[in-house]
């Protein structure tokens, strides 16, 4: 019985310290409601960017209006302003997204975040256009250069409250 007693108490410890010796959050992260957040507001917009530019390619801009206006909502809803949200779902094809299915639009890359005024930042960055073909790995098949205003609102959180795709077009790349 002690044996075994000591045998529990051993593994507790050595649980205990497997635990103990990872940091589950890092030092520069700050937990807000249920979501982690970055402390650094620069951070904090690439990532809102980075998530955004992420969910792009999921939401069908060539599905009728309501369900492409469906999936901007569910796509973008905790990302971008509710003015600019309101917008897209009114007119869903000047949302971004998924327009063709030989290419889509993948991420967006940041080139610079700069600020533009109190708890807001201009991002200047790439969208990046990805293919496939059978047989073959994803590649990058074309850019597009963004703009994107980012800021703080009232609660805390970060939100694209500008996306602007330059008139140009889409490079190949």
């Amino acid at each position: 019985m002690n044996g075994r007693l000591s045998l529990i108490l051993l593994s507790s410890l050595v649980v205990a310290a497997a635990c103990g010796s990872a940091d589950p959050v890092p030092r520069n992260v700050a937990a807000h409601a249920d979501t982690l957040a970055p402390v650094d507001p620069e951070q904090a917009v690439r990532r809102t960017v980075r998530v955004f530019g992420a969910r792009i390619q999921t939401v069908p801009l060539l599905a009728p209006d309501s369900i492409a206006a469906s999936r901007v909502q569910e796509a973008y809803g905790a990302l971008v302003t509710p003015d600019l949200l309101s917008d897209w779902m009114a007119r869903p094809t000047a949302a971004p997204g998924r327009r063709v299915s030989t290419s889509w639009p993948d991420r967006i890359e940041v080139q610079q975040v700069q600020p533009a005024g109190v708890d807001e930042y201009l991002v200047v960055g790439t969208l990046i256009f990805e293919s496939s073909a059978p047989g073959r790995s994803t590649s990058r098949v074309a850019t597009r250069p963004v703009r994107l205003h980012v800021r703080r609102t009232s609660d805390g959180t970060w939100r694209i409250s500008v996306f602007e795709q330059p008139a140009g077009g889409v490079s190949p790349s």
